[in-house]
């Protein structure tokens, strides 16, 4: 939020990246002395509206710029006694795209917006001890990298004399390692958790300090999966940084 004021005028400004990456801009332009006046008073709201998914080439591009420092920054707590932030899942994702804010070399990585993290690579939801499990894949890269972020919620899967349990009701881990699916899949296209296999992810939970751990998909029992791709703000928005005031010249900004 941020204000202006110019003479006897007034405006308030305020700007909104919601989770599923639209955003929302709206002003009030009053006079000071008399605010509660409808006749002197100017509105204005834009919106824009959620991102379309991305090529290979802009999703490896992405990759290239953010990947291996996400993941080299989730390992860097790996054995260190210490816990990222306050501990909390969340915090590897939030704290490893904040870390670029050191670096005014490179662009501005979308920040952690609820369980958002960038571009949705793929989700999925599994039901029925895993004998019903659905997923969709989006953009056009064909694996999952190095660096992904993978949020779960509610999720059962099963390990080897047992099963773990992630998300009450969510969880974030860090993915470092590339996985290839099993058959190369393409935007839009449904594709079984099963056929992804296994990733590797760091994690960490309160009382619980960042460790390595490998999940197979294909043990999914319940619950729901999204992986994200870390990438520009620039790049997937078309606005270098988030700001009170609409751009001027964005070409799929909306007038609400």
């Amino acid at each position: 939020m941020s204000s202006v004021t110019k003479g006897s005028h007034k405006t308030l400004n305020i700007g909104t990246l919601f989770s599923d990456l639209s955003m929302f801009w709206g002003n009030v332009e009053f006079l000071k002395n008399n605010p509660r006046d409808s006749r002197t008073t100017k509105r204005n709201a834009r919106y824009l509206p959620c991102p379309e998914s991305l090529s290979q080439d802009e999703l490896v591009e992405a990759h290239e710029t953010y990947g291996d420092t996400i993941a080299l920054y989730a390992e860097s707590f790996l054995g260190s006694g210490q816990f990222c932030g306050r501990g909390e899942c969340w915090d590897l994702a939030h704290e490893a795209l904040k870390y670029f804010q050191d670096y005014d070399y490179v662009p501005k990585p979308i920040p952690s917006i609820g369980r958002t993290h960038g571009h949705l690579i793929f989700e999925a939801r599994v039901s029925d001890r895993g004998r019903k499990m659905e997923g969709q894949w989006r953009g056009g890269d064909n694996r999952i990298r190095r660096g992904d972020i993978v949020e779960w919620r509610k999720v059962r899967i099963g390990l080897r004399g047992g099963f773990a349990t992630l998300g009450d009701p969510d969880h974030t881990a860090i993915i470092t390692a590339d996985v290839i699916p099993s058959r190369s899949p393409s935007d839009g296209e449904h594709v079984s958790p099963a056929d992804i296999g296994t990733i590797t992810v760091i994690e960490q939970s309160l009382g619980k300090l960042p460790e390595r751990t490998d999940y197979d998909l294909k043990c999914l029992e319940e619950g729901e999966m999204w992986i994200y791709r870390p990438i520009g703000m620039q790049v997937y928005l078309g606005v270098a940084d988030l700001t009170a005031e609409a751009p001027n010249n964005h070409v799929r900004l909306m007038e609400l």
